[in-house]
């Protein structure tokens, strides 16, 4: 694929994060699709090395943000098979807090899928946020 046609497919998958769309966030990984995200288990819930499982489990429903979500990259730079994409994100959760985070997201592409996604964010934020 192409540098511009991988932006692309980020750009795709950010957006279907953003609507938990799974059947599309399914459609876009490879099988053996991982999901690393910064920080240690013991402090953030989430942290660590997830498979693809975790990963659609976590997109199921959008109760948590029952408003919906702005969430959308603010840059991408790509070279050979990966891209990375800024991006932010800003919604009320379900019990009225305001969630803010800026993200930082490393993808691997592999034949117009996504293979792996690094993901970097403030992890205290996160937690205080959702008691994760």
């Amino acid at each position: 694929m192409s540098l511009q046609a991988n932006k692309k497919l980020v750009a795709e998958f950010i957006e279907a994060m953003r609507t938990s769309d799974t059947d599309r966030l399914a459609a876009l990984i490879t099988q053996d699709f991982s999901w690393w995200i910064i920080g240690k288990p013991a402090y953030l819930a989430t942290a660590g090395e997830h498979d693809t499982e975790f990963f659609l489990n976590f997109f199921q429903g959008s109760s948590l943000f029952p408003d919906g979500a702005a969430f959308a990259p603010t840059s991408m730079i790509a070279e050979g098979d990966k891209v990375a994409a800024e991006a932010e994100f800003r919604a009320k959760t379900a019990s009225g807090t305001m969630y803010e985070n800026a993200y930082h997201f490393l993808f691997v592409i592999e034949d117009g899928r996504v293979k792996r996604m690094k993901e970097y964010m403030d992890t205290h934020h996160a937690k205080v946020v959702f008691g994760l």
